[in-house]
């Protein structure tokens, strides 16, 4: 008996003692995520929620309106997302509610254990304590086809998962989680009281007094039958004429997110019924470009291909690509596109600092995430003090020589990387450098000089008589 008793004494105390040092865990990766006295220095008097899964890429639009507890002006305002959602952000922008930008920064001091951390300082010239924000993502990677494979005539279906609360440091007093489809076949999802489905909206919420750093699971498994058209590469080339245009080759590998296609694959049933035996692919692209664009090639490794359409509108020149063959899901395809652009539209030069600027889109001209981005600037030949100026940060920045014709020490080439990128990321990058008047015209220089030679041996050797005809006549 008393052996008995002491063996459950024993487990009793291991228990304690187990779940006691899994909190004091859970603790210390809470308190190690960020100070405790940033807990308590703001209050969320109300936060909305919203995630969009309609769209290609989807989003998240956060709206909170928080009060600074503490005296003196207010310190920065923490946005936390827990591990599973930190590699899924693509992008992320914060705004006050009347359209002006806050500066967000990602605090890496405090993004420990896989958690992502970002400071916002709200503008000191505001001398109230209550903040009414926008916290605005892209996400990618965040959602998963269920079931994986699936035939021609079958319906898709992706699994969303998330944290229904706004994981934050701060105690919310309400907050309400919003989502939304792109259809009104919602599988299952989570039923956290209360939540209520209408039609194509799933609403969460309203809940009450919600401690800082919670967390309920949020898993939805919903139809969607729209293509997930995906770039995973795209390397873009930019080469700069002084005395022509700007030319553009665009090379692009674009695959399909969606289920795999398995089984038999029937031209004659895509071609009367896409709806029904089409699901979730895509054969059309469309590109947008500059309004002045012209002169399009539009060619893959076997040759040109001739379906194309497009438009040009007072802002934007539109292509429509239609690929060799509908793409299902894992399937791919590449090509290239290449275009000009007149060199007036996107260069100009400073008359400060007497340096050239090229102002030009960064990422694609699909509005389609993109896994890994490349951009070549090919510069003229002699140029100097080469910088990029972009809106966000890059993954790597190196410079490369190009060899053309007439070149003597080879064109800079200025190269930048970028992982996932959506197109969010699409805005103007700006590219200064410096060009000497020797420089710029040092090929024409060189061609004239070349030409000038070429003739005057041509008329030296002309002139040269290597005939014995005269000298025998003297003779005679």
């Amino acid at each position: 008996m008393r052996v008995q008793q002491l063996v459950l004494i024993f487990i009793v105390v291991l228990a304690i003692q187990v779940f006691s040092d899994s909190s004091i865990d859970d603790v210390l990766v809470r308190q190690d995520l960020l100070d405790v006295k940033h807990q308590t220095s703001f209050v969320n008097e109300k936060v909305t929620k919203q995630i969009d899964l309609s769209a290609l890429v989807p989003t998240q639009r956060i709206e909170i309106k928080t009060t600074y507890k503490k005296k003196g002006d207010p310190s920065s305002y923490f946005v936390t997302f827990q591990k599973e959602m930190s590699d899924k952000i693509a992008f992320i922008k914060a705004s006050m509610i009347d359209g002006s930008t806050l500066e967000i920064v990602r605090d890496d001091k405090q993004s420990i254990n896989g958690y992502s951390v970002y400071s916002i300082n709200f503008p000191k010239e505001e001398s109230t304590k209550k903040f009414h924000f926008i916290v605005e993502l892209d996400l990618i990677n965040s959602q998963i086809p269920s079931p994986k494979t699936v035939t021609q005539k079958e319906d898709l279906f992706l699994v969303y998962a998330d944290n229904i609360f706004f994981y934050t440091p701060y105690l919310t007093k309400t907050q309400k989680t919003e989502i939304s489809f792109p259809s009104n076949f919602v599988k299952s999802h989570t039923k956290l009281t209360p939540t209520e489905l209408k039609g194509n909206k799933l609403v969460c919420g309203p809940y009450k007094k919600i401690n800082g750093f919670s967390h309920a699971d949020l898993k939805v498994h919903f139809q969607n039958n729209q293509p997930l058209p995906r770039i995973k590469s795209l390397t873009k080339t930019l080469t700069v004429s002084h005395f022509g245009n700007l030319f553009v080759d665009e090379y692009y590998v674009i695959s399909n997110e969606q289920a795999k296609l398995v089984g038999e694959f029937s031209r004659l049933d895509y071609s009367r019924n896409r709806q029904l035996s089409g699901r979730g692919s895509f054969q059309d692209v469309a590109l947008h470009l500059h309004e002045k664009a012209y002169g399009f090639e539009y060619f893959d490794i076997i040759g040109n291909i001739s379906t194309s359409q497009y438009t040009k509108t007072n802002d934007q020149t539109v292509i429509n690509l239609k690929t060799r063959f509908p793409i299902f899901g894992e399937w791919k395809t590449d090509f290239h596109f290449t275009y000009n652009i007149p060199l007036k539209h996107a260069l100009s030069k400073s008359k400060k600092t007497g340096l050239y600027r090229l102002t030009f889109p960064f990422g694609s001209s699909i509005n389609a995430p993109i896994e890994d981005f490349e951009i070549k600037i090919i510069l003229p030949e002699g140029t100097s003090k080469i910088n990029a100026e972009t809106p966000f940060g890059v993954d790597s920045q190196s410079f490369q020589v190009y060899n053309e014709f007439l070149d003597t020490t080879g064109r800079p080439v200025l190269v930048l990387e970028k992982k996932l990128l959506v197109p969010s990321h699409n805005q103007n990058i700006e590219i200064f450098y410096d060009l000497s008047f020797v420089d710029m015209w040092r090929k024409p220089i060189l061609l004239v000089t070349i030409f000038f030679i070429v003739f005057c041996l041509i008329i030296l050797i002309s002139r040269i008589n290597l005939s014995l005809y005269k000298s025998k006549r003297k003779q005679d």
